[in-house]
C-alpha cells in the first residue's frame, strides 16, 4: 500500500518538475481519492482478515468524503460527468460489500471444517438418536423418512448451488482477465497523457480501471471461498445423509406388521376422505350460485349504458368471472383429490400387506413394481402443468398488485381490485394444496416402489432372472397388433390363432384322408365318388371350424368382418370370379355327380378316365396316360360325353371283309364263336353279327359285342379278335381280300391315232 502511494506521489512530482501540472491540480488529485486506490498486492492479502477489515474502513472513509461533496461539484472538480461520479460511488460500495462478504465467508470456513470432522467421527450418531426402540411400525418409519427427504432436498440444493458457484467463478475469471486488459490500457494511456490537458481525465479512467480490477479480484476470492464453504456444507450433508440412511435401513430392517398401525393409518385416510367429500358437496352448491352470479353479471354488462355504469358492470363481471373460475377449479381439483386420497389409502394398505406377506414370488413382485411405475409416470406431466399454472397465477397476481398501486383509482375500483386479489390468492392456495397432495401421493408411490424393489433384491438370482425373462416374454406376447371395431388383437392371441389355423389345416387334411380310407375299406356299397365328396366336405367343415375357433381365441366376432362384405363382393365380381365359379361348380359336381371317379368321359377331342374331383378342378387321365386338369366350370358349361354314367358296360365293334364267294353264314358262325370264347366279352347282352354291305372288293361284316371296362376295353378285345380271326380264317380257307379293281378295254387305239 505504501509502495503504491509513493509511486503516485513520484509520478506527480515528476509532472510538477516538468511544468505539466499546477500545485492546485496536485492537491485535487492527491486529496480527492487516495483511499479509493487498490490496495491489493497478492491473493494472500485478500484472505487476511486484518487486511479486509482495514480495507473496509478505508472504503468507508472514501465513500464518506464522496458523500460530503455534491455530485455536481465532484464532477466539475475532476472534469467528468455526474454519471461517472455516481458510478464511482457504486463501485466503491460494491467493493466494500464484497470485502465484508469475503470476511464473513472466511469466518464460516473453520466451523464447517469442524462439523465435517465431527460427522466423520460420529458415524453412529443418527442410529443412537432414534426416539424409539425396535421393532418399528410403518408410521414411525414414514415419520423418519420425512427427515431423510428433507436431507435429500438440502443435499440436492447444495449440489445445485455448487454448480451455480462454479459457473460464477468462470465468469468472474473472465471478467478479471478483461479488467486486467483494460487496466493495462488505461495505464498506457495515462503515461502518454502526462503533461497534457487529458492527464486528469486519463487518471480518472486509470483509477476506475484499478477499482474494477480490485472489485473482480475480491469477487473472485469471495466466490472461491463461498464455493469452498458450499463443498464443506455439501460434504457434511452427505455424511449426515449417509448416517441417516444407515439408520433408515436399520429401522426398515426392524419393521413389523402391526394391525393397529394399519387400522390407524386407514382411519387417517378415511378422515381425510370424509373432509374432502364434505368440501366437494359444499362446492357443488357454491358453483351453482357462482354460475347464477356470472350469468347476471354478464347480462348486466350487456345492457349497461354510460361510462360509469359500464365500468361498474365490468368490475362486477370480472369479480364474478374470477370467483366462478375459483369455484370450478376447486370443485374439479377436490374431486381429483378424493381419487388421490383413495389411492393413498390403497397404497398404505399395500405397504402394510407387503410387510405381512412372506414367500412372495419374484413374478408377483415384479408385476407390482411395474404397476407402481406406471402410476408414477402419469403424475409427472400433471405436476409440470400445475407448476406452469401456478407461475401464471403469480404473474396475474403481480399484475393485479400493479393495478392497485395506481394513485388515481376510485374507492370502488380499489375495493374491487382488492377483492379480486383475495380470490386470486384463494386460487393459488387451492392449487398449492392440490399440488401438495399430488406430491404426497407420488412420494407414497415412491416409497412403495422402494420397498418392493428392496423385497425383490432378497429374491434368489436364479428366480429373478427366470422371472425377468417370463415378464419380458409376457410383455412381448401382450403387444397389441391392431384394434378394429372395438376389438384388440394382441400378439399372444395372434400366435395361438395362427397355430390353430396351421394345426387345423394339417389335421383337417389327415382326418379327411383317414375317413376316406376307412370308408373305402369298410363300406363296400359306397361308391368312390361319394367317398371322395365326403372327404372334401369333411375337410372344408373342419377347416372352417378351425378358422372360427381361431377367431374366438383372438376375441374377434364374425360381425367384425361385416365391413369386408363390399370388398369381397367386388373381388368376386372381378379378380376372384373364376375361383368362386370353379369352387361352386366343384360342389355341384360332387352333389349331382354327372360323372364319377373312374368314369370314362369325352370332351372335345379328349377321351379320358376321371381320377379325382377336387373343389376347384377335376383331374382326368387319357388312354395315353397323360393327366389333364380341367376346371370344374368347364364340365357344367360344355357338352360332356360320359361313357359309363349308368353302368360300366361298353359296346365294341369289329369290322371285317371276306372275299366274294365265301359263305356268309359260315362267317357269322365263326365270328360269334370267337366272341363267345373270349373271356372279356359279355354273354349278356349277346354279341351279334351284321352283314353290313357288299363292298367293292369284299363282303363286309360287323361284329358287335359288350365288355365291362373294369375287366377290359373294347380296343384290346378287338385286337385279340383280329389275331384270332387271322388264325381261324386261314384254317377254314376264308380269304380276306385286299382292295381290287378290274379294268375292261373295249377298243385298242391304232398307232396312227396316238401319233
Amino acid at each position: 500500500m505504501i509502495r503504491n502511494t509513493l509511486r503516485v506521489l513520484f509520478v506527480i512530482f515528476l509532472l510538477f518538475l516538468s511544468g505539466g501540472i499546477s500545485p492546485c491540480m496536485v492537491q485535487a488529485v492527491t486529496s480527492g481519492d487516495q483511499s479509493s486506490q487498490p490496495k491489493v498486492s497478492t491473493s494472500s492479502d485478500l484472505g487476511d482478515k486484518e487486511f479486509g477489515e482495514m480495507r473496509v474502513v478505508q472504503l468507508e472513509q472514501t465513500m464518506g468524503k464522496w458523500s460530503a461533496v455534491p455530485i455536481a461539484e465532484s464532477a466539475a472538480r475532476f472534469g467528468v460527468t455526474e454519471a461517472d461520479v455516481e458510478d464511482r460511488i457504486t463501485v466503491l460500495a460494491a467493493l466494500q460489500n464484497f470485502y465484508r462478504r469475503l470476511s464473513t465467508a472466511t469466518e464460516k470456513t473453520a466451523p464447517l471444517k469442524v462439523e465435517v470432522e465431527k460427522r466423520l467421527l460420529d458415524s453412529d450418531q443418527a442410529k443412537l438418536a432414534l426416539e424409539e426402540k425396535p421393532p418399528y411400525t410403518l408410521t414411525y418409519y414414514d415419520s423418519y423418512l420425512r427427515n431423510v427427504d428433507d436431507l435429500v432436498v438440502k443435499k440436492e440444493g447444495l449440489g445445485d448451488a455448487v454448480l451455480r458457484e462454479q459457473k460464477a467463478i468462470v465468469s468472474a475469471q473472465d471478467r478479471l482477465t478483461e479488467s486486467g486488459k483494460l487496466l493495462r490500457l488505461a495505464q498506457s494511456e495515462f503515461e502518454k497523457a502526462q503533461g497534457t490537458d487529458q492527464e486528469l481525465a486519463k487518471q480518472w479512467l486509470l483509477q476506475k480501471a484499478e477499482l474494477q480490477e480490485e472489485l473482480w479480484q475480491v469477487t473472485l476470492a469471495y466466490l472461491k471461498k463461498n464455493l469452498e464453504n458450499l463443498n464443506l456444507q455439501k460434504k457434511a450433508a452427505e455424511l449426515r445423509l449417509g448416517q441417516v440412511e444407515e439408520a433408515r435401513k436399520y429401522v426398515y430392517g426392524n419393521l413389523i406388521f402391526d394391525k393397529n398401525d394399519l387400522e390407524s393409518g386407514i382411519a387417517r385416510h378415511e378422515d381425510h376422505l370424509k373432509k374432502l367429500s364434505q368440501r366437494s358437496e359444499a362446492l357443488e352448491a357454491q358453483v351453482a350460485k357462482a354460475e347464477t352470479a356470472y350469468a347476471e353479471a354478464h347480462a348486466n354488462l350487456s345492457v349497461a349504458t354510460g361510462e360509469k355504469a359500464t365500468k361498474k358492470a365490468q368490475r362486477i363481471f370480472a369479480l364474478a368471472d374470477l370467483r366462478r373460475e375459483y369455484l370450478h377449479l376447486s370443485a374439479e381439483q377436490t374431486q381429483e383429490m378424493i381419487g388421490f386420497a383413495n389411492e393413498m389409502r390403497d397404497i398404505w394398505i399395500d405397504r402394510c400387506s407387503l410387510l405381512q406377506r412372506t414367500g412372495v414370488s419374484a413374478d408377483v413382485l415384479i408385476k407390482e413394481r411395474d404397476e407402481v411405475k406406471k402410476r408414477m409416470g402419469r403424475f409427472e406431466d400433471v405436476i409440470i402443468a400445475q407448476q406452469k399454472y401456478q407461475a401464471a397465477l403469480f404473474s396475474r397476481s403481480a399484475a393485479l398488485d400493479k393495478e392497485q398501486e395506481e394513485a388515481d383509482l376510485s374507492k370502488a375500483e380499489a375495493a374491487s381490485l382488492k377483492e379480486r386479489g383475495k380470490v386470486l390468492d384463494a386460487i393459488m392456495v387451492q392449487n398449492m394444496a392440490y399440488m401438495a397432495l399430488l406430491i404426497d401421493l407420488n412420494t407414497m408411490n415412491q416409497r412403495l416402489l422402494d420397498e418392493i424393489v428392496d423385497r425383490i433384491s432378497t429374491v434368489d438370482i436364479t428366480e429373478k432372472v427366470s422371472s425377468l425373462w417370463r415378464n419380458r416374454i409376457a410383455q412381448l406376447l401382450n403387444t397389441e397388433l391392431w384394434y378394429v371395431g372395438g376389438y384388440a388383437v394382441r400378439l399372444k392371441e395372434f400366435v395361438i390363432a395362427m397355430f390353430i389355423l396351421v394345426l387345423g389345416l394339417l389335421a383337417s387334411r389327415r382326418v379327411a384322408r383317414f375317413t376316406r380310407r376307412w370308408l373305402l375299406l369298410h363300406s363296400k356299397r359306397m361308391e368312390v365318388t361319394v367317398v371322395h365328396a365326403i372327404e372334401q366336405l369333411l375337410y372344408y367343415i373342419l377347416l372352417c371350424s378351425s378358422f372360427l375357433v381361431a377367431l374366438k381365441i383372438v376375441n374377434v366376432p364374425l360381425t367384425a368382418f361385416a365391413f369386408l362384405g363390399g370388398a369381397i363382393a367386388i373381388a368376386v365380381g372381378f379378380g376372384a370370379q373364376n375361383l368362386f365359379n370353379n369352387l361352386i361348380s366343384g360342389f355341384i359336381i360332387m352333389i349331382h355327380q354327372p360323372f364319377k371317379i373312374n368314369d370314362i368321359v369325352q370332351f372335345e377331342d379328349v377321351t379320358a378316365t376321371v381320377l379325382e374331383v377336387d373343389s376347384r378342378s377335376t383331374k382326368v387321365r387319357t388312354f395315353d396316360s397323360i393327366d389333364v386338369v380341367v376346371p370344374n366350370s368347364y364340365f357344367l358349361e360344355n357338352r360332356i360325353t360320359n361313357w359309363t354314367l349308368s353302368d360300366k358296360v361298353i359296346r365294341g365293334k369289329l369290322e371285317i371283309g371276306v372275299a366274294y364267294g365265301t359263305p356268309a353264314r359260315k362267317v357269322e358262325e365263326l365270328l360269334l364263336q370267337m366272341a363267345k370264347e373270349h373271356k372279356v366279352i359279355l354273354n349278356d347282352p349277346k354279341p351279334y353279327v351284321l352283314f353290313s354291305d357288299y363292298g367293292a372288293s369284299s363282303m363286309d361284316f360287323i361284329l358287335y359285342f359288350w365288355v365291362d371296362i373294369r375287366r377290359g376295353y373294347p380296343s384290346t378285345v378287338t385286337s385279340d379278335l383280329r389275331y384270332k380271326i387271322q388264325d381261324v380264317f386261314d384254317r377254314e380257307g376264308i380269304e380276306i381280300p385286299f382292295p381290287q379293281m378290274d379294268l375292261y378295254v373295249r377298243k385298242l387305239a391304232s398307232s396312227e391315232e396316238f401319233s
